[in-house]
C-alpha cells in the first residue's frame, strides 16, 4: 500500500467494535494521492502525498505542461 513520502503516513490496523462488543481487525488508510511535484533541487517528480501535507503546503505541485 502507499505511504506518504513527505511525512511517512501509511496505514495502521486497528478494531472495529460492535455495539455487542465484538472487536474485529481493520485498516485505517491515509488519503494519499500520486501527483508531480517540483523537488528542492527543481527536478519535477511523481511521488505519493497525503492530503495534510498538500494542504498544509509542504510540497510544491509541478505546473502542466500543455501539448501543442
Amino acid at each position: 500500500m502507499a505511504a506518504c513520502e513527505i511525512c511517512g503516513k501509511r496505514p495502521v490496523v486497528g478494531r472495529r467494535v460492535t455495539f455487542s462488543g465484538e472487536r474485529n481487525r481493520r485498516i485505517f488508510k491515509p488519503n494519499v494521492h500520486k501527483m508531480r511535484v517540483r523537488l528542492p533541487d527543481g527536478t519535477v517528480k511523481r511521488i505519493y502525498v497525503c492530503t495534510k501535507c498538500l494542504k498544509a503546503g509542504k510540497v510544491v505541485k509541478a505546473p502542466r505542461i500543455p501539448k501543442e
